[in-house]
């Protein structure tokens, strides 16, 4: 009976002592739900439907978490114009950024003028914990003058 009584003893200590600590923690769904959850394009530039952007743009995409800079390729972030043409360039990816998440297209020469023109970010697009992008990411925009 002695030990019975020590042992409850010993789980109402742990309820006092260690229960309000978890209680401010996120529960285990939550945290597995986030770090698994797939990577999503938080913002571009240009905006989808912009018009009148400049021909010698850099396409930019923003991102809701740090990315492995290896997923990133001219066959990952396309940019394509009149006819379906994919358009010559470079994509940059900062692996080393904290804070901010973002994936560049440069062209390699100024647009068209007053052309409309296709971004297109594939599923190939890959998390750090590999989670992917989990649909296409596609805008468009047009250039002006």
């Amino acid at each position: 009976m002695k030990s019975k009584k020590l042992y409850l003893l010993l789980v109402f200590v742990f309820i006092i002592a260690v229960m309000p600590v978890l209680s401010g923690c996120a529960s285990v769904g939550d945290s597995i739900g986030s770090v698994f959850s797939p990577v999503a394009v938080t913002l571009t530039s240009p905006e989808n439907g912009a018009v009148n952007i400049p021909t010698n743009v850099v396409v930019k995409a923003s991102f809701n978490e740090a990315l492995n800079a290896l997923s990133f390729s001219r066959g990952t972030f396309l940019l394509i114009g009149p006819l379906g043409k994919k358009v010559e360039g470079t994509v940059y990816y900062n692996p080393n950024s904290l804070t901010s998440y973002i994936a560049s297209f440069t062209p390699a020469g100024p647009l068209r003028p007053n052309t409309e023109y296709t971004a297109e970010l594939t599923t190939g697009i890959m998390g750090n914990l590999k989670q992917h992008l989990s649909k296409p990411y596609i805008w468009k925009f047009t250039t002006g003058e």
